[in-house]
């Protein structure tokens, strides 16, 4: 499969990242991320997933800035359906699904992440970035509720309104992390808790979870909530500063 490998261990299905030197999303990789966390949810044998990366220094950096920001809006709301029908996918997965990070989450690729149950992040020199109102965009409210779910509402607020980018020893410290490892054991570590996880009862595993997201108010995506996205991501001041940014990259 482009942009993806699969591999199994055991129960567990590790779905690997691979396009380019920093897994950016775009249209081919997120419908392949999608096909492949489609196939290990419907296979039996599969009782945990864990999503990694096959490339040095990155989880992902998010959307792909040559191919996504280019897009008008047509093409950008047809691409933004299927990359939020792809972290629900991952949220509304009734098995075990844990990140392992051993490189820069940025964006896109921390939506990724935090759709996950767990996150495994290895130590290192990258850091974790929700980073869309630097960029004047406005996140749909599903994937302000996953934030919540996942570090609660006072350091939700921080890395939201702030778009600061966290370190993995601030990332465990705040719970975004549920482990930190060396560079090399982010993987090993990630399919052990998946192990762990997929020994529970499937169908009790899947109940608790499901009522922990209806506590937590997630219901999925809102066709307003995409359109409220849309026109924040295609304002004069989101225009301009994506511009900025796809002009700092080229740079480099």
């Amino acid at each position: 499969m482009e942009h993806v490998r699969i591999d199994d261990h055991g129960a567990v299905r590790v779905v690997t990242m691979r396009r380019g030197k920093a897994n950016a999303l775009n249209g081919a990789m997120t419908g392949a991320l999608q096909s492949a966390i489609g196939e290990a949810r419907g296979d039996e044998a599969v009782r945990g997933i864990v999503l990694a990366s096959g490339c040095p220094r990155f989880f992902s950096s998010g959307f792909d800035v040559e191919e996504v920001f280019a897009l008008g809006r047509t093409g950008m709301k047809d691409f933004f359906e299927r990359f939020t029908a792809l972290y629900e996918s991952i949220a509304l997965c009734p098995k075990p699904v844990v990140a392992a990070i051993s490189g820069y989450a940025f964006a896109g690729g921390a939506v990724l992440a935090v759709a996950c149950d767990f996150r495994v992040m290895a130590e290192g020199p990258w850091s974790f970035a929700l980073n869309e109102v630097n960029l004047g965009t406005l996140l749909p409210d599903g994937i302000i509720r996953l934030v919540l779910g996942a570090v609660g509402p006072a350091h939700a607020r921080a890395i939201l309104l702030s778009g600061e980018t966290i370190a993995p020893a601030r990332a465990f410290e705040i719970g975004l992390a549920k482990e930190l490892t060396g560079a090399e054991a982010a993987l090993d570590r990630s399919v052990e808790i998946a192990r762990s996880l997929a020994g529970k009862t499937p169908s009790a595993f899947a109940q608790v979870k499901g009522r922990l997201r209806e506590c937590g108010g997630y219901a999925g995506s809102d066709p307003a909530a995409i359109e409220a996205f849309l026109d924040s991501w295609f304002s004069e001041e989101a225009i301009e500063r994506r511009g900025a940014l796809r002009a700092s990259m080229n740079k480099t």
